[in-house]
């Protein structure tokens, strides 16, 4: 029997004690950073929110249960009613008649900021690092300060997404349910189903995916009739809110840490559970980026509504891609890290963030 000698100063249990360590501090900076939101999100002076009258209208009305008479089974055939869950953003409405009822619409909409907020933390707690999944989330232009603390169906969407994808390893579940909270969610839902049909055939998962992408995008005026719900009054299909040709630049170079995932070795020490999940997420995100670059010159208002998508999936995606024994893999991650920090700068000079500086 061989003994591997112990280096002085050094013992056998070194390596596990440093990883506890840094565990501990990278649960700490976690909890820090979960703080500082729920503070904002309690503190802040929300009569500086454009959104603000609609929400605490929801929670006001919704109680009365008027709404339901959309989904009236005697006035809608099968095939109706099922449109009209997700067109009519059934859980949403379930969750402002429930919190409208308890509580003050004021409360309820601070409440619901906590809670989506909380939910992306605890989303993200157990990936490897996840400190940077919430820094992302921070300095996203389209992250805490809008989705976080304006958008409130659009977030809880995503936060019920996230939680029940990365919590749960579901993300046909997560998609369905978020799709029923925020309609946009829909479009995600089939490419989420082919992720996962096709297990691990990821590439050709992948094809498919980008194929129905592009046919969405394509067809994608007459499911925003079908779909679009009360929408439809407000919005015109040919009329998008990206207008320059760097969105669809942008918009790929988010695509970079989902490809190398697809395509690359996998990342040592992470489970199967937690590799399977992402690479789906990958599979949706590529597939998101296709409908979106698509759109841009085929249905404008599809490449506005849902290129938020090519943002959000960076939070759990790009902290885990595999960089540091992967040349190519520290190569993308630079570049979209330096992305991201030039649109957190632009954002801030743009306004973006003026609501955590106001009031």
């Amino acid at each position: 029997m061989t003994v591997t000698p112990v280096p002085p100063g050094f013992s056998a249990s070194s390596d596990s004690g440093l990883r506890w360590q840094s565990q501990s501090v990278a649960l700490l900076a976690w909890g820090l950073i979960v703080a500082l939101m729920l503070a904002y999100a309690v503190g802040i002076d929300r009569t500086y929110v454009i959104d603000q009258a609609n929400y605490v209208n929801n929670f006001s009305w919704d109680p009365s249960l008027e709404w339901l008479g959309d989904l009236d089974p005697g006035k809608l055939n099968l095939k109706g009613f099922i449109v009209g869950v997700f067109s009519e953003e059934v859980l949403w409405h379930l969750w402002t008649t429930s919190l409208g009822t308890l509580l003050e619409p004021t409360t309820a909409v601070v409440l619901t900021v906590c809670v989506l907020n909380l939910l992306i933390a605890l989303s993200v707690v157990r990936l490897p690092d996840p400190v940077l999944p919430l820094v992302i989330w921070l300095v996203l232009p389209v992250g805490f300060a809008v989705t976080g603390l304006s958008l409130l169906r659009e977030g809880l969407a995503l936060a019920v997404m996230l939680y029940i994808t990365l919590r749960l390893h579901r993300p046909v579940l997560g998609t369905l349910v978020a799709a029923m909270i925020h309609t946009t969610f829909l479009l995600v839902l089939p490419f989420a189903i082919i992720a996962w049909l096709f297990g691990r055939r990821r590439i050709l998962g992948l094809l498919v995916a980008v194929g129905l992408a592009f046919g969405a995008a394509y067809l994608g005026g007459m499911l925003f009739e079908a779909f679009g719900g009360r929408r439809l009054q407000t919005y015109d299909v040919n009329e998008g809110e990206a207008n320059s040709i760097l969105y669809v630049v942008g918009a790929l170079l988010s695509g970079l840490p989902s490809v190398f995932r697809l395509v690359g070795a996998a990342t040592p020490g992470e489970s199967a559970a937690v590799s399977r999940t992402l690479a789906n997420l990958a599979v949706i995100h590529v597939a998101v980026i296709a409908f979106v670059v698509a759109s841009f010159f085929v249905f404008p208002l599809g490449a506005g509504r849902v290129g938020f998508f090519t943002m959000y999936l960076l939070i759990p995606l790009l902290p885990t891609m595999r960089r540091r024994d992967s040349v190519i893999g520290m190569v993308i991650f630079s570049l979209v890290g330096l992305f991201l920090i030039y649109l957190a700068i632009k954002a801030y000079m743009d306004g973006w963030f003026d609501i955590l500086f106001s009031g």
